[in-house]
């Protein structure tokens, strides 16, 4: 049986299962968001993201993710996940104030 082709992820880039992607509602739905506003994105950056946003802080600044991949917020954690293998499943701490 074959292995299906990696999917990379929409902020880190890196190759996963497509199994093992989520869908990241860029803009949120709660706040318009549309089928065409998702994107894939690994757990490990999908916990991110919700961990540093609310959903209005996301609809009104990080409507995409080609804007959200620019975050100042997220560049370090960016880096960082680039870095670390598929396999590495590490639950991210809740940020003290979500912006």
């Amino acid at each position: 049986m074959d292995e299906p082709k990696p999917t990379p992820c929409g902020l880190c880039g890196r190759g996963f299962p497509p199994r093992d992607l989520t869908q990241h509602h860029c803009r949120p739905k709660e706040k318009g968001g549309t089928a065409e506003d998702v994107a894939l994105i690994c757990a490990q950056c999908h916990g991110m993201v919700h961990a540093t946003y609310t959903n209005v802080t996301l609809a009104a600044v990080y409507p995409t993710i080609e804007q959200l991949r620019k975050a100042p917020e997220l560049a370090g954690f960016i880096k960082w996940a680039r870095k670390q293998p598929v396999t590495r499943k590490k639950k991210n701490k809740p940020r003290k104030r979500k912006l």
